[in-house]
């Protein structure tokens, strides 16, 4: 009983005590407000359990250069347009792009809404809840760089098994990358904070 209390004690304080990243996303092409509503709620859930909370922004009301100087933003932009078939139709590739600098980081992602609709439906789920696994997934490579894990939400390829575990809300990152993630948010920061 001790060991189960000192377990979701550790928990609620990793929920409690992590970092903070703030995303705009932009809204090109005119995908509906209660799509993107749904979409950053499961995007924060992702997040949360890794220790990360989200402070949301949009295009409309982009960051001034005072607060884009005082800390990281991250942007997402939503297109409806087909992406650029590079890849296969079950990778994540066709609806997402993270924009990866030379050093690994980035600060821009896009989500693909035409092929999130269309994979959402080819598995009977919902495209909000997986345009906000998209953009997590994304946003997870604006912080870790190029690469996937064999399961979590930074794995590659998608199915039937994923939208399940999706719709169950068993996606998280793994404690690796949570880790990982909350490390360059860190260093982010205090990047930011000392060349200011």
């Amino acid at each position: 009983m001790r060991t189960l209390l000192m377990t979701a004690l550790c928990s609620v304080e990793l929920l409690t005590a992590g970092q903070q990243m703030n995303v705009a996303v932009c809204n090109l092409d005119g995908v509906r407000e209660p799509i993107i509503a749904k979409a950053k709620a499961e995007t924060e859930l992702v997040f949360r359990s890794a220790g990360v909370t989200i402070v949301w922004g949009d295009c409309d009301t982009f960051p001034t250069l005072d607060a884009l100087k005082r800390e990281p933003w991250f942007f997402v932009r939503l297109r409806t347009g087909k992406p650029p078939r590079t890849v296969g139709p079950a990778s994540l590739d066709v609806m997402g792009k993270a924009f990866v600098e030379e050093h690994g980081g980035g600060y821009m992602a896009d989500a693909y809404f035409q092929a999130i609709q269309d994979t959402s439906e080819q598995h009977h789920g919902e495209s909000g809840v997986l345009l906000g696994f998209v953009m997590a997934h994304e946003l997870g490579h604006l912080l870790l760089g190029p690469g996937h894990t064999p399961d979590g939400v930074m794995q590659a390829a998608w199915g039937q098994k994923q939208m399940d575990a999706l719709g169950q809300r068993w996606l998280k990152f793994t404690e690796d990358s949570a880790a990982r993630i909350r490390r360059a948010l860190e260093a982010r920061a205090a990047g930011d904070a000392g060349g200011k």
